[in-house]
Parts: structure tokens; C-alpha cells; sequence
């Protein structure tokens, strides 16, 4: 079996941590290195895209970008279809996750005169919106999970999202900013009701 190295940052629902749940879910051993963000630093003009995740395989090949990481991962883990058609269920629904992580970008940036106006802009609209959209899509859905009723790569790499939300790492965000989205709260139930992602959530890892 190849070796795997999955670079990541030591961050609660961040890009890596829906790679790290296929790879147990998987059962498939692989090196957690979580990094500082000083020890980027100190690599990032030497990666791919200047950016983690990576994913370094068998100390030679490297891919980058988050998503084609958990394509790879899930292929591995059977989170992935093989079907064309439920493929495209799940890619339109790793893409929705997209907009989620993008809609908190504008509360990272340094301070500026209109930081405060921008984040309750954020705050106020562009959340809730993305939250909405998730609500509807799943609402529309009528499956268990995010694109039909097994759990996929998708499932993972929303439920590291919305444990983002959660996670009170952004504070100007409400901790129980998902409990007014039933379609939401549904899947984030189905999602930790697998044995296999309960088995990881108890291991105590960062989620």
C-alpha cells in the first residue's frame, strides 16, 4: 500500500479535516502533519500553488487542491462514484461548499476602515443566504444525505464547513447560527450518525 502525508493546518472544520474523515472512514493509515502558520510560511513558496492542503504520496508525488485531494481520498474510500450521473450529484454538491467557505473570506482580511460595515454585511446577508441555498438544495434533495441516500465525499466536506460555522473560531459568527435551517440540521444528524464518522468524532480529532 502507498504512503500517504496529508499537510494540513491544526484547524477546527478547515479544508483538510474532510480528507482526514475519508481516510479513516477508509481505514487507510496516513501521516497527519498539522502545521503553524509560521511553518507555511516558511514552505509556502515551495508548494504546488503556494497553498495546503497537500497531499504528498509515497514521499514523491504531491497533489494539491483540496477537492481533487478528496476525489482521490473518496475513490479510495468508495465516497466517490463511479456512476457519471450520481458524480455530478456529488460534485454540484461539493461546489455549494464552495460558496460557504468563500462567504467568511471577507472577516478574515486585515483591519481596513470598512472591515466593520463588510462583516455585517457578511454577517447580516451573505451567510444566511449561502445558508439558505444549502437548506433549499437539500430541501429539493429528499435523500438522506447531500447527493443521494449514502454518504459521500460531499457529505464530509459540508459537515467540515458547517463545524467551521460552529466552531467559534470566527466570533462575530453565532455558534448556533445552523439551528434555524431544518434540512441542515437533518443532514449534519444523518452525517454524524454514521459509525464510522461517530468512531472518528469520539477519537477526540479536530473537526
Amino acid at each position: 500500500m502507498p504512503s500517504y502525508k496529508l499537510t494540513y493546518f491544526d484547524m477546527k472544520g478547515g479544508r483538510g479535516d474532510s480528507i482526514r474523515m475519508a481516510f479513516h472512514y477508509a481505514g487507510i493509515p496516513f501521516e497527519d502533519e498539522r502545521l503553524t502558520r509560521e511553518e507555511f510560511g516558511a514552505i509556502k513558496d515551495s508548494l504546488p500553488s503556494g497553498q495546503l492542503p497537500i497531499l504528498s504520496i509515497d514521499d514523491k508525488k504531491v497533489i494539491s487542491q483540496e477537492v481533487a485531494i478528496l476525489r482521490y481520498v473518496g475513490r479510495l474510500a468508495g465516497l466517490y462514484p463511479d456512476d457519471r450521473e450520481e458524480a455530478i450529484s456529488v460534485d454540484i454538491a461539493l461546489c455549494i461548499v464552495d460558496d460557504l467557505y468563500a462567504a467568511v473570506l471577507a472577516c478574515w482580511t486585515p483591519e481596513h476602515p470598512g472591515k466593520e460595515i463588510v462583516t455585517k454585511m457578511v454577517i447580516e446577508e451573505r451567510i444566511p443566504k449561502m445558508l439558505r441555498h444549502l437548506d433549499k438544495y437539500l430541501d429539493q434533495k429528499q435523500t438522506t444525505f447531500s447527493a443521494g441516500n449514502k454518504l459521500t465525499v460531499a457529505d464530509l466536506r459540508i459537515y467540515s464547513a458547517l463545524t467551521f460555522y460552529e466552531s467559534g473560531i470566527l466570533q462575530v459568527l453565532p455558534t448556533d447560527i445552523l439551528d434555524k435551517y431544518p434540512h441542515i440540521v437533518k443532514l449534519h444528524q444523518a452525517i454524524e450518525g454514521d459509525e464510522k464518522i461517530s468512531s472518528w468524532i469520539k477519537m477526540g480529532q479536530e473537526l
